[in-house]
């Protein structure tokens, strides 16, 4: 008989570990660039899918991009990297921005860049902001050596990492070395790509996707 006691009891512990995390949700104005010390690559086509963080203090860094269509053309406006730090425990965390639709809203947002953080209960997540400015023509970046940099000013959003614990994202990176492979946010032709993607009907959808499978 122990051992099915023990493989019940082993059941019962199962639920805990697995809702024992963060899920941050991403909608079609976030491009995320990085969370938690891990650069973050978004898929083009679809839905991205959520990110899962284990609980505690978080730092993500991430665009705004607003596409505002005039007449038969879609202009896309991005903000700056703007970066957020907060703390969350077995929640579910969703972006709430407001209703940008013309060049100058978004411009203004591009200035000010207001918005909320949401739980599962769409109650308001504190959180402190800040934004990674880079100045100049940039052919890449490289955004978790610039949050390290980030890291280590009295910025708000900053984790101080001399005095705060940093949460490992999940996978769990166990060598504690964060290898960058490509930081590179999206371009102008990858946002067409998306928008138009998301506009078509399912059949186009799947004539679309079986073009780039045959290619």
């Amino acid at each position: 008989m122990r051992k099915p006691i023990l493989a019940s009891l082993f059941a019962m512990m199962l639920p805990v570990s697995a809702h024992a995390d963060v899920t941050l949700h991403l909608n079609n104005n976030v491009e995320l660039l990085a969370f938690n010390g891990q650069a973050h690559k978004g898929t083009v086509f679809g839905t991205e899918e959520p990110i899962v963080l284990e609980n505690g203090t978080q730092q993500i860094a991430f665009r705004y991009v607003a596409s505002i269509e005039e007449g038969k053309d879609v202009t896309f406006v991005k903000s700056d990297v703007i970066v957020a730090k907060f703390d969350a425990d077995d929640e579910e965390i969703h972006f709430d921005f407001p209703d940008v639709r013309t060049t100058k809203q978004a411009r203004e947002f591009r200035k000010n860049p207001e918005f909320q953080l949401l739980d599962g209960s769409d109650s308001v997540v504190p959180f402190a902001k800040g934004t990674l400015e880079k100045n100049g023509f940039q052919l890449s970046r490289d955004y978790v050596s610039e949050l390290q940099r980030f890291n280590q000013t009295t910025e708000p959003a900053s984790l101080q990492l001399s005095a705060t614990k940093v949460v490992a994202p999940v996978p769990t990176v166990r060598s504690g070395k964060v290898v960058v492979v490509d930081s590179v946010g999206k371009n102008e032709e990858e946002y067409q790509l998306h928008y138009w993607y998301q506009k078509a009907d399912q059949e186009t959808k799947n004539r679309f996707r079986a073009f780039i499978n045959a290619n």
